[in-house]
């Protein structure tokens, strides 16, 4: 069985989150606990003599909010990470957060370890300000821009993450305004998705109607812009469709983009208690009747690879794997995205052994369908 290179490692330091938005799928954001700098040790102990790592790595802190963890800790975490990893492989890491508790000390830390930061931000204060929100339910922009203006003065590029709803659709212009006026320099789309503890969509009962006229917009005004914002949706396509051998994390297996979320170990997953899931980051904290959770295994009781060899993980791996044959033999886009996301396939679908999701269709078709399109216009121009 083929499994790794171990390309991102997701840490979630912390469950607790300092707001409460409306489509969030996680079950603990309430809880302050808080990963061990020997929970770290052990993790990358485990991480090493497993042999995942090639000669990069990523390491995603995400959670609930990252910097709700006071700094010092992480001051610890890097330093335990970099003592034990070889000095030949590079480190990146990232952080993303919303924005809210970013601070002149965290703009140092971030600039002294060449932190790459995303912002959580849904667009202008009428969207943003409807879903994310305090407990008290009050709206968050206003602070999440204040931080966005600090990494600015600091020199700190970032990118934005936003989710889109099916209301957004109605405003690509306001959107793309917002993020361009912003100083965004990479825009992911997040459509709101039935996962965890979300469970319906504003896009339920096939409000995709606006979604493609949505996405048409935002192209052409990314075009109009010269691509200096550029939209994750529409290079993922693009690379899926082409091929970018140079982008950092384009890979080719038997002719197909390769595919992080349905190969064993390309991602994993560690919560702050140290239990450790691969596939769909989304699936670690989550339960299910089928396999129990989603957990692994524990770093302080179980190896990566002894994890393989688990009743459970075969149980996952197989239904992934049968879902990721049905994708191959049934959709024409199989080869652009390498299978589709197990866990909106589990929460969309009831199963990881099954096919089409709403994910699949906003995420991945549309946006291809649109970059397609336009390839095979500058094709005819051309000759």
């Amino acid at each position: 069985m083929n499994y790794g290179p171990l390309d991102l490692l997701v840490i979630q330091p912390s469950p607790f989150c300092n707001i409460d938005c409306s489509y969030c799928y996680l079950p603990e954001r309430s809880n302050t606990n808080k990963i061990k700098a020997e929970t770290v040790q052990k993790l990358m102990e485990r991480v090493i003599e497993a042999d995942l790592i090639d000669n990069r790595i990523t390491i995603v802190w995400h959670a609930g909010e990252p910097l709700a963890v006071p700094l010092p800790y992480y001051q610890t975490y890097f330093d335990i990470i970099n003592a034990n990893t070889p000095r030949d492989v590079k480190i990146k890491h990232s952080i993303q957060s919303n924005g809210m508790l970013v601070s002149e000390e965290w703009c140092r830390f971030i600039k002294e370890n060449d932190i790459s930061i995303g912002l959580s931000i849904d667009g202008p204060e009428f969207l943003h300000d409807k879903n994310r929100v305090t407990r008290a339910g009050k709206g968050t922009l206003a602070k999440a821009l204040a931080g966005a203006a600090l990494l600015k003065k600091n020199g700190i590029r970032f990118h934005v993450i936003a989710v889109i709803t099916a209301e957004s659709c109605g405003h690509p212009d306001e959107i793309f305004n917002f993020f361009n006026d912003l100083g965004v320099h990479y825009l992911g789309l997040n459509f709101e998705e039935v996962e965890g503890g979300n469970k319906s969509s504003s896009f339920n009962n096939g409000r995709t109607e606006n979604v493609s006229e949505f996405l048409n917009r935002l192209y052409e005004l990314q075009e109009q812009n010269d691509h200096r914002m550029v939209i994750r949706e529409f290079l993922n396509s693009k690379q899926g469709i082409i091929g970018d051998p140079f982008a950092e994390h384009y890979k080719v297996d038997d002719g197909m983009r390769f595919n992080h979320q349905t190969t064993p170990y390309a991602i994993i997953s560690v919560d702050y208690e140290g239990n450790f899931s691969s596939f769909s980051p989304e699936l670690l904290g989550q339960k299910s009747e089928r396999y129990g959770d989603f957990a692994l295994g524990n770093v302080y009781t179980s190896s990566f690879k002894d994890a393989l060899d688990t009743p459970k993980f075969r149980l996952i791996n197989d239904d992934i794997q049968n879902g990721i044959s049905g994708c191959k033999s049934t959709c024409e886009y199989f080869y652009v995205c390498g299978g589709g996301a197990p866990s909106n396939k589990y929460y969309e679908n009831g199963s990881f052994d099954s096919t089409e999701t709403l994910f699949c269709n906003l995420s991945i078709k549309a946006p291809t369908d649109i970059v397609l399109s336009q390839l095979e216009k500058e094709v005819g121009i051309r000759g």
